[in-house]
């Protein structure tokens, strides 16, 4: 009898396992919201091995390496971009794909060194922002117990480490090759983005250390500014190319609302990242994906209507609990 109660209490500690929860969510904000893949696609077995592996695993390191070495908040997000150059620049080889460049409507527009810089930079921010950013703060909203703790043990770390590794010969697109050259920049930059995060990381003052604020304070307005500027990036990003505004105006134009969105919110927030207006920022993130969804939808993509509904529900159940975010106790890490 006792066996058979436990049974239901270890069940429940899987399914709420945040590196189980990470490897999921990553995948369906990465892969899913964005439209690459058929949110269907993520329930045949091996696409979905494959998405966990590349960005369910790819979250999971940067987590782990982010709170392990001390980093903060701010090394999670280098690390992220470290996650989006290995992605597109030496898995998928978006940054260097022609015909992807064609699809897009972008073209040869900003093209340097068989590099589309207009592309590397909004594929670099969606990665940082959503495939690892906002995936890792959601599953550490939804299971705060684990906010302070290592997720998996330093075996775990190795195998999510390897199997990201093994990703370029499993998926990669080889005849997307650009110059040997090329290939050997990208993992330098790579190499770069990731000692810079240990750098930086480190010489930051813990999260726990930023004063709280008030979590109730309002901070509607954080929701439409980061949702305005997910959309002004991304309509510029696709837009700029047809005009006659020189690529090196173009690039820095498109990233304008990335930059002005971040200015922004680290003016208005009165709490760290992990707290209520942190959640203000994803659900804002949130929004905009629900509308690029519905937008998907309106072309014949209506299987992103599934898409939309799933975030704008999840969207909505953070925004109702944002108060009773970030205020778990800092803990040791563990």
């Amino acid at each position: 009898m006792p066996t058979t109660r436990a049974e239901p209490g270890r069940l429940r500690r899987a399914s709420t396992s945040p590196a189980l929860l990470v490897l999921l969510v990553a995948p369906f904000f990465g892969e899913g919201l964005s439209g690459s893949s058929p949110p269907g696609d993520l329930l045949l077995p091996w696409h979905l091995a494959y998405m966990v592996a590349l960005y369910g695993c790819g979250a999971l390191v940067c987590r782990e390496l982010a709170h392990r070495s001390g980093l903060g908040f701010t090394g999670l997000v280098l690390l992220g971009v470290g996650y989006a150059v290995w992605e597109e620049a030496l898995v998928d080889r978006y940054w260097f794909d022609p015909r992807f460049w064609a699809d897009s409507g972008v073209g040869g527009y900003s093209v340097v060194w068989h590099t589309n810089l207009l592309l590397a930079a909004h594929l670099t921010v969606f990665h940082t922002a959503v495939s690892v950013g906002a995936s890792v703060l959601v599953v550490e909203w939804f299971v705060p117990r684990a906010r302070h703790r290592r997720w998996v043990g330093r075996p775990g770390l190795v195998v999510a480490g390897l199997v990201l590794a093994v990703t370029p010969v499993v998926y990669g697109e080889f005849d997307r090759r650009p110059p040997a050259g090329v290939l050997v920049a990208s993992g330098a930059l790579l190499a770069a983005v990731v000692a810079t995060a240990f750098l930086v990381g480190r010489r930051r003052p813990p999260d726990a250390a930023r004063p709280a604020g008030d979590p109730t304070r309002p901070r509607r307005g954080l929701v439409l500014l980061v949702a305005g500027c997910a959309c002004a990036h991304w309509f510029l990003t696709y837009t700029v190319a047809q005009t006659a505004v020189p690529w090196p105006a173009g690039v820095a134009l498109a990233l304008l609302p990335v930059a002005a969105g971040l200015f922004l919110v680290r003016r208005l927030a009165v709490t760290g990242p992990y707290g209520a207006d942190g959640v203000r920022v994803v659900v804002g993130l949130l929004v905009f994906l629900v509308l690029l969804d519905l937008l998907v939808a309106l072309v014949g993509r209506y299987d992103m209507v599934l898409a939309a509904l799933v975030a704008g529900w999840l969207a909505r159940r953070l925004y109702t609990r944002r108060a009773s975010y970030g205020t778990v106790p800092a803990g040791p890490t563990v």
